[in-house]
């Protein structure tokens, strides 16, 4: 993708119906999914199409905030569910597909324990997996 195509604010869209969050706990059990929320939020692209960061709100039972403001530098994300935090590795995928429709992929990734935001409906500490897929369009694109 040509680093013209997404000079200047608001040139970029977020195709919501290829966007899904999925929020799944690990146990004796297997993988269970706990949420599918909707998303709400932005995402902050270089000239080259690598993500700089991101700052996503989940409707869960309560808003939980998912966000890092310097991926490349850091790493790692911040989530937060009403008054309790945690930060956390996240991995990114974030690749440029070409085409004539051109679009970018991102895949986010993050693990960490129920426990540390107090998740409701999970009983115990367990991993929790949050994993988002989205793609990002030029806006005036179809």
């Amino acid at each position: 993708m040509a680093t013209s195509s997404h000079l200047g604010p608001g040139s970029w869209r977020i195709v919501l119906e290829a966007t899904q969050a999925r929020l799944t706990t690990s146990g004796r059990g297997g993988v269970r999914l706990r949420y599918a929320p909707r998303v709400g939020g932005s995402f902050y692209l270089r000239p080259d199409t690598t993500l700089a960061g991101f700052a996503l709100r989940l409707p869960l039972p309560a808003e939980l905030l998912w966000e890092s403001a310097d991926l490349d530098r850091d790493g790692h994300a911040w989530l937060r569910l009403g008054d309790r935090e945690v930060r956390s590795p996240v991995t990114v995928v974030c690749a440029a597909i070409p085409g004539a429709r051109p679009y970018v992929k991102i895949v986010l990734e993050t693990v960490f324990r129920s426990s540390s935001l107090g998740l409701p409906g999970v009983s115990w500490p367990r991993p929790v997996t949050l994993r988002l897929f989205t793609e990002i369009r030029p806006a005036g694109s179809g």
